[in-house]
């Protein structure tokens, strides 16, 4: 990789107690630029050793100052059972508040990806980040619509089954599980031939397609497992009701505690859109397999609806996927733009 400042880290502790961390890469004045990651990764999925130049240095480069947070989600992390509701309540404000604080900045840019991007975009929605200028949500914001495949495991109720005696699934080898991780490789390797690595096969049945493996460079992908890692059933099973339901909506945790925590028997929606009235850029791979293209074409129509069509704008990466809009070999070239572009929009 090309030469970046010194990593400054920043560690927080959220309003129920989970210690997170930030990484800063102070490449100049702009942002300062908080980039989140999905469930089941890390931070690290922005600055891959094995591309010419990842997303952070592609940040750098332009001047940003950029902040990459460690939520309950990371690889990194302890693995802990959650749902979103308690990201988007903790874990997302938190982090804003570390950055300025730190950088004593009046807002922030935020992109945030897949199940990050969902939680970043519950706690806007419920109005716990006043001091987000603009955002990018990438790849799914409020509107979840899945491949068939992933619906069929949501409508069998598939997470659900497997916590009865899981806590978690990973796409790598896992010394805690090893019958169960050899049973589940070869059920994936038969399910899956676009290659012959069982990481990859283990990702895609837990995520769907989440890149064109054309787009990959060879190194990316056989290093697959320093980027991902366990996910907990817990935030499976709350994903799994989502796509469901075609929408972020809290966790069902049946009538008798959804009455205690929420004041009525179905779980409320965060559909709400009085408080997402600022610059947000939706953006979906043409040929997206973990989330569907439509998924940000509503929220995108859905917002306009409501609030006007001055606030957004929608940008389809033609020939991308899912993740490797951030880890293609030549995404610096192809969809770092696009989000540049966003961020250079709003300051």
């Amino acid at each position: 990789m090309d030469t970046l400042p010194p990593a400054q880290r920043h560690d927080f502790k959220t309003g129920d107690g989970v210690q997170l961390w930030l990484t800063r890469y102070q490449g100049g004045t702009k942002g300062p630029v908080l980039l989140v990651h999905g469930a089941g990764v890390w931070s690290g999925m922005f600055m891959l050793p094995t591309l010419k130049e990842n997303f952070v240095q592609f940040l750098v480069r332009h001047g940003y100052d950029t902040w990459l947070v460690d939520w309950r989600a990371s690889v990194e992390l302890p693995l802990r059972q959650f749902t979103l509701d308690e990201a988007a309540e903790h874990d997302m404000p938190g982090a804003v508040r570390k950055i300025l604080e730190v950088t004593k900045a009046s807002s922030v840019q935020a992109v945030a990806h897949c199940a990050g991007s969902t939680a970043f975009f519950m706690s806007l929605a419920m109005g716990r980040l006043p001091d987000v200028r603009s955002a990018v949500a990438s790849q799914v914001a409020l509107h979840h619509i899945v491949p068939p495949a992933t619906h069929l495991k949501a409508m069998l109720r598939l997470p659900e089954a497997l916590d009865v005696a899981l806590d978690y699934l990973s796409p790598d080898e896992d010394p805690k599980n090893p019958v169960w991780q050899t049973m589940f490789g070869k059920f994936a390797n038969l399910l899956s031939h676009e290659c012959d690595s069982t990481v990859c096969h283990r990702l895609t049945f837990m995520y769907g397609h989440l890149y064109r493996h054309a787009r990959l460079n060879r190194e990316t992908h056989e290093r697959l497992e320093e980027q991902f890692g366990p996910c907990n059933m817990l935030t499976f099973r709350h994903l799994a009701q989502m796509a469901r339901a075609g929408h972020a909506l809290g966790f069902d945790h049946g009538k008798e505690e959804n009455v205690r925590r929420y004041g009525r028997e179905t779980p409320p929606s965060y559909l709400r859109a009085e408080h997402l009235r600022l610059p947000i850029t939706f953006l979906s791979g043409e040929q997206n397999g973990t989330y569907l293209p439509e998924s940000t074409e509503l929220t995108f129509e859905w917002l306009r609806e409501e609030n006007g069509a001055d606030w957004y704008q929608r940008k389809v990466l033609e020939g991308y996927g899912h993740l490797d809009t951030f880890m293609g070999s030549t995404a610096a070239r192809d969809t770092y733009p696009v989000v540049l572009e966003a961020l250079q929009a709003t300051g």
